[in-house]
């Protein structure tokens, strides 16, 4: 049997989680499946899927609210569609939520069903004005997602819960020898080889809550701590960027607390650290805390949407109720002063990945739904 054009669109090229995990999956898809990836411009995502043999198709799309793009909408639908059509694609995935209103367009204009990945939470009137209920199916990367979806009559067949996978002998292999790297980071930042290196990695923004990772450090009383903070603001947030600068300066933590610019070779900083923080206000699943575990570093992190499900309290890392820089500093040091709980952590992180969490058990799930729609 002829494999089978799936055309996964993408809103974004910047290579952020959402973006990871289409490219793992462009890859891990078997032989029974050609993905074709529809991206809004050539950058980052699109130079990386050339270099892996995947297919890309151009095509710029207009935000779908923006005004000043409403009449011509139609017409970058149609032209999709009729590409769908020409290129015989079978099945359209929307990888966020921002492609949703082209794919279920193209879906139902070419005749083939759609599906929609869900990675943030989501309201009401975001499920309206993307025309999710369109979609013929919803995956979320977390049970917690899935929540606002249980209210549709028909939501037990319609939404699925497929949880992120990362491709741990790929990751591994960029992380190189850990006792290597450990060196070589604390070298890089001036630190003593004991040092305790505790690593906050991501997009800067409000969301992420920089500005309470800098509060928890201000608390620490342990001198060997030592926060890195890693990652650029979105463009909407600059100002926020600033700010964490501004506060890290103004707080005296130049020599508690460094700020990098995001690294393309992020695997080797992963495991140099002692411990990982992710303490967003809204997390769909937490890319950071598997990233962390396949290489045994626990994550600290709020109970806050999926991350609940990734981080198993008091097994795999810790939970802290509230987004509080009290009880941050508290957990940091607690497992600072604790070598034996933060390397089972640490160990059960890593074999909770390796089971639950990778990309085969990922792309499986995928590729199982995909047949269901397929074989309709």
């Amino acid at each position: 049997m002829q494999p089978r054009k799936i055309a996964l669109v993408t809103p974004s090229v910047r290579m952020l989680g959402a973006r990871q995990s289409l490219l793992a999956l462009a890859r891990a898809l078997d032989a029974r499946f050609t993905p074709l990836v529809v991206c809004p411009r050539r950058g980052d995502l699109e130079s990386e899927l050339r270099q892996a043999g995947i297919a890309t198709h151009i095509h710029k799309l207009p935000p779908w609210r923006k005004g000043k793009w409403l009449v011509t909408l139609p017409f970058h639908v149609w032209l999709l569609s009729r590409w769908v059509r020409k290129q015989d694609v079978r099945l359209v995935h929307a990888n966020e939520i921002h492609a949703a209103p082209y794919v279920v367009r193209m879906g139902r204009w070419s005749g083939v069903p759609s599906i929609v990945h869900i990675r943030l939470s989501v309201t009401e009137r975001q499920m309206r004005i993307y025309y999710l209920s369109w979609a013929d199916r919803i995956v979320t990367v977390s049970r917690a997602l899935a929540e606002p979806f249980r209210a549709w009559p028909d939501s037990e067949k319609k939404v699925r819960v497929i949880y992120n996978g990362l491709n741990v002998a790929e990751w591994r292999r960029k992380a190189g020898d850990i006792a290597e790297m450990r060196a070589h980071i604390r070298r890089e930042l001036g630190l003593a080889p004991d040092a305790f290196l505790i690593g906050q990695i991501g997009l800067i923004g409000h969301r992420k809550q920089q500005h309470l990772v800098v509060e928890a450090a201000a608390r620490l009383k342990n001198p060997k701590c030592h926060v890195l903070i890693v990652g650029d603001p979105s463009p909407g947030e600059m100002g926020y960027g600033k700010q964490i600068a501004a506060a890290v300066e103004s707080s005296g933590l130049t020599k508690r607390v460094t700020l990098w610019p995001f690294r393309r070779d992020i695997a080797p900083v992963f495991a140099a650290l002692d411990l990982n923080l992710l303490v967003s206000t809204d997390e769909g699943f937490g890319r950071v805390v598997i990233e962390a575990g396949a290489l045994s570093v626990p994550t600290v992190g709020t109970r806050i949407g999926g991350i609940p499900e990734v981080i198993a309290g008091g097994e795999t890392g810790l939970l802290i109720a509230t987004p509080d820089a009290g009880c941050l500093a508290a957990a940091i040091e607690g497992l600072a002063a604790n070598e034996q709980l933060r390397r089972a952590l640490g160990e059960a992180a890593r074999q909770r990945v390796e089971r639950e969490f990778t990309i085969e058990v990922h792309a499986k799930r995928v590729m199982e739904l995909y047949e269901e729609l397929l074989e309709r």
